[in-house]
């Protein structure tokens, strides 16, 4: 048994006693976009020059390692990798990616991993290289199926590509999500 002391602000020090320590869920954030929505408020910036993929995993993989001491001997349940645009890295670098985070982690067999990815950076390969990686889920981030609205919103895709990057999903994830925004300006309630 763990034992573990916790303190709450304006209460006096408690004794928690947990049989095992409880999962972790992994939030991985890739910045880079294509192009930064003007609604975006997360930590994401245009794609100017090639991304730095390499340098960057290496130094999510060092933040990992020196946060190891905290986490040590927990199961990790769930991965969500988002951003900015993370279907822009390569298959390749999402599967560097996962496989350190096997390495130095105990990812639960049983793990739902997601990656986030933008209709109008999708391609057929890619979704095939991200899924025999390991990513389980894919979150796509449609918005709309409004070519007006999209455009407001200043996406990089149209209606047709996010029908095309929806259709895509279902024929390479089992589970995946399409994010969708409602009550935008001039929207309707039957839109």
């Amino acid at each position: 048994m763990t034992i573990h002391k916790l303190q709450a602000v304006g209460l006096k020090s408690q004794t928690v006693n947990f049989q095992a320590l409880p999962p972790l869920s992994l939030y991985i954030h890739i910045p880079w976009c294509v192009r930064k929505c003007p609604y975006c408020d997360f930590n994401s910036h245009a794609q100017r020059e090639e991304i730095p993929e390499a340098r960057y995993l290496d130094a999510l993989a060092r933040d990992l390692e020196l946060a190891l001491p905290d986490v040590w001997g927990r199961e990790v349940g769930s991965i969500f990798i988002g951003g900015g645009t993370p279907s822009l890295f390569t298959a390749a670098g999402i599967d560097r990616l996962l496989t350190t985070l096997r390495t130095l982690l105990r990812v639960s067999p049983l793990a739902e991993i997601t990656l986030e990815a933008n209709p109008g950076t999708v391609e057929a390969g890619k979704f095939a290289g991200f899924r025999a990686a390991g990513v389980n889920r894919l979150s796509l981030g449609i918005q709309s199926f409004n070519d007006d609205h999209l455009q407001a919103l200043g996406r990089i895709h149209d209606a047709e590509e996010a029908k095309r990057a929806a259709q895509l999903a279902g024929e390479h994830f089992d589970s995946f999500n399409l994010d969708l925004m409602y009550g935008l300006p001039g929207q309707t309630h039957e839109q």
